[in-house]
């Protein structure tokens, strides 16, 4: 059986072969680890990695599945993670030359779930500085996109993204504060969950901005985002912005016919903030979906992005007050420059600034719920742009803040409402980089969201992936 071929494939694919014992979990991570030592020296998608760990972890889990005590699709999956949840077992430095070395006392609620569910934790994936932009250079290597090494692996998951992509893990847990799970997910090519605001605990993960901050999934297809949210997701009383509310399989329902439902578009929205290829594609998906039965109804969201203008007060007054002010002024130069910056512009937020910045979140709030009245699903672009190069994205060294809100258009109004959103490859440009798709769900309509992903996912233009051997 050609192991490496086995390593591109999906959770789905693989959980019913380690689950007959045509797999065992120790050549499977032990394929995975040698893709990870000849690919990952050109991608930098991981910042630790602990082969040893993860072959007991695998042997453990190869004993359990031989005596019979199988415990579900996860059980012997090679996994990676984000480096800002927490780890016993291995260093959490959160990108930061701060936190070097750092051991902490007790596992992220979410690395919890993923040990009981009998997953394999390769390692420790990059992440930008606590989770914002830039990578320092004194830190690690910032990863590299795999569809090209001139274009940028995305935001703080990029380390996460790349590695799903790249096939050097068969999924991985990243966070979401501005966009961090899915632009990473659109310009890798992969699919991302930024699930409901408090639908998956973030015990034990890094902090940036607290009303803002999520964490989700990434993998190969909708079905292993399922997998993953799956077992992860429910209340966690150890997490003060937890949700209570019941968490349904979103697998029973993945399949079902999407016929009858209604998704909502903003074309003048698409218009003011995205590039003509990425509206064509966009629209695409849409008439993809409305070919499989669903109702496309016009909705009203020009003026949702009014709050992408209030990101970086909020972002910056919330990282502010996770780190210190007074330690922020005494000591700032610990932090590299993005960061900052950020938690400068946190300093001088005023109280009027943050009452505006509510303002505009109630209304963005209300110009929602009425598009959900009228729509059951919004479909927009996963990012305004196609995949950004390098050199555009280190261009300017000060991004004014009207870039930054136009930037996040797609992504922020999301955070700050909470609702759950799904990012799908969506085929390739005319330089065969990968386009992205976002689908948004009513709160806690998680598995309706990835239903209809599936759909999108069914019906779009097939997509070989980098490093991919089967190619």
């Amino acid at each position: 059986m050609d192991l490496d071929h086995l390593c591109c494939g999906s959770i789905s694919q693989i959980a019913p072969l380690i689950e007959d014992k045509s797999v065992s979990p120790v050549e499977l991570t032990s394929a995975i680890l040698a893709r990870i030592e000849r690919i990952d020296p050109e991608l930098h998608a991981y910042v630790h990695v602990d082969p040893e760990q993860a072959l007991r972890a695998a042997k453990s889990a190869q004993a359990e599945i031989l005596s019979g005590n199988y415990r579900g699709p996860l059980h012997g999956v090679p996994l990676g993670i984000k480096d800002i949840f927490d780890t016993v077992t291995m260093v959490t430095e959160s990108g930061s030359a701060q936190l070097r070395g750092r051991m902490p006392k007790s596992n992220a609620h979410v690395v919890e779930r993923l040990d009981a569910a009998g997953a394999i934790m390769l390692g420790k994936q990059a992440t930008a500085e606590f989770a914002f932009i830039g990578y320092p250079p004194d830190v690690a290597p910032a990863p590299v996109n795999p569809w090209s090494s001139d274009r940028t692996p995305g935001m703080s998951s990029g380390g996460s993204a790349v590695a799903v992509a790249a096939s050097l893990c068969f999924g991985a847990f990243g966070s979401d504060t501005g966009g961090s799970i899915r632009f990473p997910s659109a310009v890798n090519g992969i699919v991302g969950l930024k699930p409901t605001f408090g639908r998956i605990s973030r015990r034990g993960v890094h902090p940036f901005a607290a009303t803002l901050d999520h964490v989700g999934p990434l993998a190969r297809s909708v079905t292993d985002v399922g997998l993953l949210y799956r077992a992860v997701a429910g209340h966690d009383d150890g997490d003060p912005f937890s949700a209570a509310a019941e968490v349904s399989d979103p697998l029973v329902t993945l399949s079902e016919d999407v016929r009858g439902l209604r998704v909502g578009i903003d074309v003048r929205y698409f218009e003011t903030y995205a590039e003509p290829e990425v509206i064509e594609a966009t629209l695409a998906a849409v008439a993809r979906l409305e070919a499989n039965g669903m109702a496309v109804i016009p909705v009203d969201l020009s003026k949702i992005a009014e709050v992408c203008h209030h990101w970086l007060a909020v972002a910056g007054s919330e990282a502010l007050q996770a780190y210190g002010r007074e330690r922020f002024r005494q000591n700032g130069a610990v932090f590299g420059r993005n960061m900052r910056e950020l938690l400068t512009v946190g300093d001088q937020t005023t109280a009027d600034d943050l009452l505006r910045a509510a303002a505009a979140r109630r209304r963005t709030n209300t110009l929602l719920d009425i598009a959900f009245r009228q729509a059951d699903y919004l479909l927009l672009p996963g990012i305004g742009s196609r995949v950004p190069s390098l050199a555009m994205m280190a261009a300017e060294p000060e991004v004014p803040p009207e870039a930054v809100a136009a930037a996040i258009a797609f992504s922020a109004p999301f955070n700050f409402s909470g609702h759950p959103t799904l990012s799908l490859p969506n085929g390739v440009d005319a330089e065969g980089l990968p386009f992205g798709v976002q689908l948004v769900a009513r709160p806690f309509d998680e598995a309706g969201l990835l239903k209809v992903g599936y759909a999108t996912e069914q019906s779009a233009p097939s997509l070989t992936r980098p490093h991919d051997s089967r190619v």
